[in-house]
């Protein structure tokens, strides 16, 4: 049923509307000073990446590498969920101990437990993936002070640390063991100490792997799924986000000094992937609609987009200048029906980057899925309600979207819920 609230008052002086409309829940606003990002660096391995220029990019199988029809088998595998026995394997002190006295031995153990409980090359390396993503923390405090130690594999196991060679490696050796063909990848990754609006020279700076599954290739970084920087301090937190994931959304983050190594039909030049976004898989899984955002966007004042965001799930959007605060009050978002719109209003002419953030339906931090910049030519006084709802779908204020409010102005609300 449609209820239309119909406001008449006389506004004083405002200089914007904090409007509250509620359902039977309420749901806590995201404190964006803790939301968490994923990705890790990782160091340079490659020479520099030459600019190309090319036409129009498209999307398909590879002519070097062999990749699926689908993804439907190697997508049920990408549950974010880390493979019970493989967890407690390692965790057992006789397995353990030989981690420091015999390395070796400790690969070969942890890779006869996978052959004995996997079904399938799928379940051998997603099993191969928990074991290093559980094991290896990313090795934070060498990285920024710029002594990463040896990163073979040995030195991996007996230290459980890594920067992204050292995990490539480690997982170079299971495949190893398990009889699996796999392929490790050097290039740049758009990870810890890069920055998407100076991406000029493309140097490499991390390393990922490939890996042969009924005859199919597939991409993996078992970096990224073993955790994320939070300031310059690693975070534990397993995930299957960079597991099998779809060559077309893993180009959008990471492109490998050889060019076959993108699995895509058509690689992409240098100058083809300067354009994308920095967009991650969760904002792929879990919306429609947002690849249109390319890395760069032009407007005069207001940046307007619509897409679809996956039931339970919620999708919000931080924008500041390089370097500076959030700016409040300049981002609207709308639901109607399943179709989301967003206004973004930017204050003065100039670049600013937006941060999409993902939440579930109780979820009081997000993690960040994507980032991409807006440059304005004109500037705008266009500032926006604070709504705190979303609890109800269709909840939408009609009347008024923009402030600031004029003194002595008499102003309608209307309020559809």
């Amino acid at each position: 049923m449609k209820k239309e609230l119909y406001f008449s008052l006389v506004i004083i002086a405002l200089s914007f509307i904090t409007l509250f409309i509620t359902s039977c829940e309420t749901l806590d606003k995201i404190d964006f000073e803790g939301i968490k990002s994923r990705g890790t660096g990782g160091t340079a391995q490659d020479s520099a990446v030459n600019s190309e220029k090319g036409s129009k990019f498209s999307f398909g199988k590879s002519s070097v590498y062999k990749i699926p029809e689908n993804y439907l088998e190697a997508y049920s595998y990408r549950t974010d969920k880390a493979d019970k026995t493989i967890q407690a394997y390692i965790k057992t002190k006789s397995i353990d101990s030989l981690r420091t006295a015999n390395p070796d031995g400790y690969v070969k153990n942890i890779a006869a437990k996978i052959n004995e409980t996997a079904k399938n090359d799928f379940e051998r390396v997603k099993f191969a993936h928990d074991a290093i993503c559980l094991l290896v923390s990313y090795d934070a405090k060498n990285f920024w002070s710029g002594t990463v130690p040896n990163q073979d594999w040995q030195n991996v196991v007996k230290t459980k640390t890594a920067v992204c060679e050292g995990y490539s490696n480690l997982f170079q050796k299971f495949c190893s063991e398990l009889k699996i063909k796999s392929k490790k990848i050097t290039g740049y990754a758009r990870g810890v100490g890069t920055d998407i609006s100076n991406e000029q020279s493309k140097l490499s700076n991390h390393a990922w792997n490939s890996v042969c599954v009924s005859d199919n290739w597939y991409l993996i970084d078992c970096t990224w799924d073993s955790g994320y920087m939070s300031g310059k301090s690693s975070v534990q937190s397993y995930t299957t986000d960079w597991l099998f994931l779809k060559p077309e959304y893993f180009i959008y983050s990471h492109f490998p000094s050889d060019s076959k190594n993108q699995l895509l039909k058509k690689p992409l030049t240098a100058e083809e992937f300067s354009v994308l976004p920095d967009f991650r898989p969760k904002l792929f899984e879990l919306s429609e609609g947002l690849t249109s955002i390319k890395k760069m966007n032009k407007v005069e004042n207001l940046f307007d987009f619509e897409y679809k965001v996956k039931d339970g799930w919620n999708f919000t959007f931080s924008v500041g200048e390089p370097g500076k605060t959030e700016l409040k009050n300049r981002v609207f978002t709308e639901t109607d029906n399943g179709k989301i719109n967003t206004k973004i209003s930017l204050p003065l002419a100039g670049r600013y980057m937006v941060t999409v953030f993902y939440t579930g339906k109780n979820g009081k931090a997000g993690h960040s899925c994507g980032q991409f910049i807006i440059e304005s030519s004109k500037d705008s006084n266009i500032q926006y309600p604070t709504l705190l709802n979303t609890t109800s779908k269709n909840a939408k204020l009609i009347l008024p979207k923009q402030a600031p409010l004029q003194t002595d102005e008499t102003v309608k609300f209307e309020v559809y819920v």
